[in-house]
């Protein structure tokens, strides 16, 4: 099918094969998209450096970046005329074939061949970014350019850097040119199916599902999802989305519909059944076991730590987590006054030592250390211990005093309906406590407070800097007052 005023592009077409309705959106109602949250700008954002980092695999390439991402013509006629002098390497080349756009990151002319390379600021090579390189290719050689090889670069995460980046041993070229084939015949149809989407005069009429979320969440669904009953399926706890579309094909739509108790499983019974009759569900014997292990003096203990793709410090690994935030409420007995300590690293060199020596100094007293999931604590704390062996004994002293509170919630000894199925410290807090702590926070969750410390290494207003990291405290100081809190609450039901 052929239309030279589709519009299209390699971003579009992705849109349209996880679901038609977006495509429609975006292209004719572009003003009710979601506005990015901070994590997925820091994503974009990460994508766009690491890119950039990408282009000293090839150097001295000319750049055919558009002048704004609405005036491509220019990229395509600067592309055309880098092409005919066989120009070694070209960034941001862009392509149009049969009104479809497709810009690939970078091109090389090697040995009277070309190659294509596009960049990904990821570990490992996806399902959506072999579709997304069959898309690139089908546009580049029909637009009557022969590719001999098609490449996607990932971050090779053995990388250790030594103070020196090496971009060559940083990234990490696989070829896809066998997997690209494959998907040729099913880019096709996608084209042509997107066409037909374009050419509606009324939105097409998705259902909501599992196509909501993945591959990526779609920035519609405040439009889409606005008018759900709050007693429809979609809404119901506990359950992923693939199973809530496993519902709605047996043609159950709302949680009242849902009479057998076989078509649950044993967790989502506990969720639902506290649903209908709003009373918390607790097996006191079990938690009462679990809180008489908690005794004081306790400290109670949340750390932050970020994951910067390219990395900043001798030794460290790409995605390696970095602990920079830490906060611990201490209370001796029962009566004592509820002491509070902090750190956080400041923005620039290596200060995981001056961590370290802090979070020991700070919990060299006796006592329980609590934690909700220990996951991120332990594996930061296994971490340092590696890289710091001269604080070996004391890291595993504190490893050892560790407490999950989480696990009552996890196990269900202690369940509440306001929870909606949400199993976060900060759910928890605020159906325990019936109050939100965390409003008061700029800052609202753990994956926020890692994304907006790692962009604090771009920035260079030293003011900015100052008020982020007050923000990130005071949220990290808000988990363990909750923390605190919540386990207070427990207490009291025994």
């Amino acid at each position: 099918m052929s239309n030279k005023k589709s519009g299209l592009s390699k971003s579009t077409l992705i849109r349209s094969i996880q679901c038609s309705k977006s495509l429609y959106l975006y292209k004719n109602f572009y003003s009710l998209r979601d506005k990015p949250s901070t994590v997925q700008q820091q994503k974009f954002d990460r994508g766009h450096r690491v890119g950039k980092l990408a282009h000293l695999l090839f150097p001295d390439g000319k750049d055919c970046s558009p002048p704004n991402p609405f005036s491509y013509d220019e990229s395509i006629a600067a592309t055309k005329l880098l092409v005919h002098q066989q120009f070694p390497a070209i960034y941001e080349a862009a392509f149009k074939y049969n009104g479809i756009l497709a810009a690939l990151d970078i091109l090389t002319f090697e040995n009277g061949k070309w190659y294509a390379y596009e960049i990904k600021s990821s570990l490992r090579i996806s399902a959506t970014y072999l579709l997304d390189a069959a898309i690139q290719y089908h546009i580049i050689t029909r637009s009557g350019l022969p590719l001999e090889d098609f490449f996607i670069v990932t971050i090779n995460n053995e990388y250790a850097f030594d103070g020196t980046l090496d971009v060559q041993s940083y990234f990490k070229k696989t070829s896809v040119l066998a997997e690209i084939k494959e998907r040729l015949p099913f880019v096709e149809q996608a084209i042509d199916n997107a066409i037909v989407t374009l050419q509606q005069t009324t939105v097409p009429d998705v259902p909501i599902g599992a196509h909501c979320t993945k591959p990526y969440p779609c920035d519609f669904q405040g439009y889409c999802w606005a008018n759900i009953a709050k007693d429809s399926i979609w809404y119901l706890p506990g359950i992923s989305m693939q199973e809530k579309s496993n519902f709605t094909e047996m043609g159950i739509n709302t949680i009242d519909q849902i009479h057998e108790r076989d078509e649950l499983n044993s967790r989502q019974r506990v969720i639902i059944d506290s649903m209908r009759n709003g009373k918390p569900h607790i097996i006191q014997d079990k938690l009462n076991a679990f809180l008489s292990e908690i005794k004081y003096p306790l400290y109670y203990f949340d750390v932050e730590a970020f994951q910067p793709a390219v990395p900043l410090f001798v030794n460290t690994k790409p995605y390696e987590r970095i602990p920079f935030l830490y906060s611990l409420h201490y209370k001796e007995n029962a009566e004592s006054e509820l002491q509070h300590v902090s750190y956080i690293s400041p923005v620039g060199a290596d200060d995981r030592i001056n961590f370290v020596k802090h979070f020991l100094n700070a919990t060299e007293k006796e006592g329980k250390i609590l934690v909700f999931n220990t996951l991120m604590e332990k594996g930061v704390l296994f971490r340092l211990m590696n890289d710091f062996p001269q604080y070996k004994k004391e890291i595993l002293d504190r490893i050892n005093r560790i407490i999950d509170i989480e696990i009552p919630f996890k196990e269900l000894y202690y369940y509440h309906p306001a929870q909606q199925g949400s199993f976060s410290l900060k759910a928890i807090g605020n159906a325990l406590l019936s109050r939100n702590e965390f409003s008061n926070s700029q800052v609202k969750s753990g994956e926020e407070a890692m994304a907006v410390y790692n962009e604090l290494f771009y920035w260079t207003e030293k003011k900015e800097i100052e008020e982020k990291l007050k923000h990130l405290q005071k949220y990290c100081y808000t988990d363990t007052y909750v923390l605190y809190e919540t386990v207070d609450a427990l207490k009291k039901l025994i």
